[in-house]
């Protein structure tokens, strides 16, 4: 049965429109979480779909045939985190999954509170991508329990994790030199007391950014290493936290590290009622002092749409995509649900200004992540699922970008289906 699901589900991924895709890059890894609808962020009811799994779909590219390209294997993830969920190593064709929460029963139908009461993650799944057309899991390693986001440091030595585990709640994995964790540093030792929600590495390696939602605060930490191995050896606050809005989410630099981009999402998607009020979000620039010699500062605050989910920036850094899910994901008996999502399109200046350009509608169920491709050139973007009765398929969708004074997007008369609950993707360059 295992085998026949996975052939079906192989076979559905494939299925797209147009002639050609517009996108660069050697393949596509998105992952799926299997255990609800989207609509159960509301309501709770999970709507599972007998024998499905979570899954990880590898698409390699160019698309030229119907099911060569296209790939899936059972991993444990899932879409109740931020959006770091999934990392690939840049000098190894290795790929490191995180299993934020654990898969539900069969028998399980609903549950009141998403964020308390699904069963607790706590391992990384690694995943062998040296060919996309056959990979395979290689292992499986512990975090601490709930683990909320992964990143992998530029020159792919170190994977830096967080948790809601208390003693776990920052690790920073050095790694050998097939990929494989050896050694653990742990936060500071005076590091105050909370949960670390995020965590982003500076492009010169030697930075990482940490976000604590529940005290809605973003700062930075410095590695200290030794000199005659450069491994390192701890880990240093630098500067005061900066407060950050309401509800800090996911955060990135900018290409060349001057700048830090963190949304304020407001509130939990689950969490929000089904009649709220303002669910707009806020992205705001930070600037930091990697030296130490003065504080850190915010350089502005930009409106975003509603109910914003995650971001991307141009390889440039001259450009933000941010996906809005508004009320796409409501149950959809709902009066306000709503059949449309979008995206917004920002531009941002050497100055770190940062302008809204135009929101782009599109229909499709919480669209989660988004990612631009090596060019810059075309954005993918994961789709939940979509407004169909019968079988539900989640999917990526394409867009073409046009840079320059007047930027704008241009949908591609182009779709992946992808197993329902897509909501995590990465590019293989």
């Amino acid at each position: 049965m295992k085998k026949i699901l996975l052939s079906i589900l192989t076979l559905a991924t494939t299925l797209a429109y147009s002639q050609k895709l517009s996108f660069d890059a050697k393949g596509i890894i998105a992952i799926s979480d299997a255990d609800m609808a989207a609509s159960a962020f509301v309501d709770g009811k999970l709507f599972k779909e007998r024998g499905n799994k979570d899954y990880m779909s590898i698409v390699k590219l160019p698309i030229e045939k119907y099911s060569d390209e296209i790939r899936s294997l059972v991993v444990s993830n899932s879409a109740i985190n931020s959006a770091k969920s999934i990392v690939i190593s840049p000098n190894r064709p290795i790929a490191y999954v995180v299993e934020v929460r654990g898969t539900t029963p069969e028998t399980t139908t609903e549950i009141r509170n998403l964020n308390t009461e699904l069963p607790a993650g706590g391992f990384i799944s690694v995943v062998d991508i040296s060919d996309l057309s056959q990979p395979k899991v290689l292992y499986k390693f512990p975090t601490g329990k709930n683990p909320t986001a992964i990143d992998i440091s530029p020159n792919g030595e170190y994977l830096a994790l967080c948790s809601e585990e208390y003693g776990k709640e920052l690790q920073v994995l050095e790694l050998d030199p097939t990929g494989k964790p050896i050694r653990i540093i742990n936060k500071p030792q005076d590091f105050q007391s909370g949960k670390i929600t995020d965590i982003t590495w500076h492009p010169n390696n030697n930075f990482l950014v940490f976000t604590m939602e529940e005290s809605k605060e973003v700062g930075l930490m410095k590695v200290t290493r030794d000199g005659p191995t450069t491994k390192i050896i701890r880990l240093d606050v630098v500067g005061r936290t900066l407060k950050v809005g309401n509800l800090p989410s996911a955060g990135q630099f900018t290409p060349d590290g001057k700048y830090y981009l963190v949304p304020d999402l407001k509130s939990n998607i689950a969490s929000k009622s089904e009649s709220g009020s303002d669910t707009s979000g806020d992205m705001f620039v930070l600037k930091f002092n990697l030296e130490g010699t003065s504080e850190h500062y915010l350089i502005t605050k930009t409106k975003l749409g509603e109910t914003p989910t995650s971001f991307a920036i141009s390889p440039d850094g001259s450009l933000v995509a941010v996906t809005n899910a508004k009320k796409s994901y409501f149950p959809w008996e709902n009066n306000d649900s709503s059949k449309k999502a979008s995206i917004s399109l920002l531009k941002l200046t050497s100055d770190g200004s940062l302008n809204n350009v135009a929101e782009y509608e599109f229909e499709g169920i919480l669209p989660k992540n988004i990612v631009f491709d090596k060019s810059g050139e075309n954005i993918a973007v994961t789709v939940f699922d979509y407004f169909n009765f019968g079988k539900h398929f989640g999917g990526i969708e394409f867009w073409k970008v046009k840079n320059g004074d007047k930027p704008s997007l241009q949908k591609q008369d182009f779709k992946l289906f992808m197993p329902r609950g897509c909501h995590g993707i990465q590019i293989v360059k």
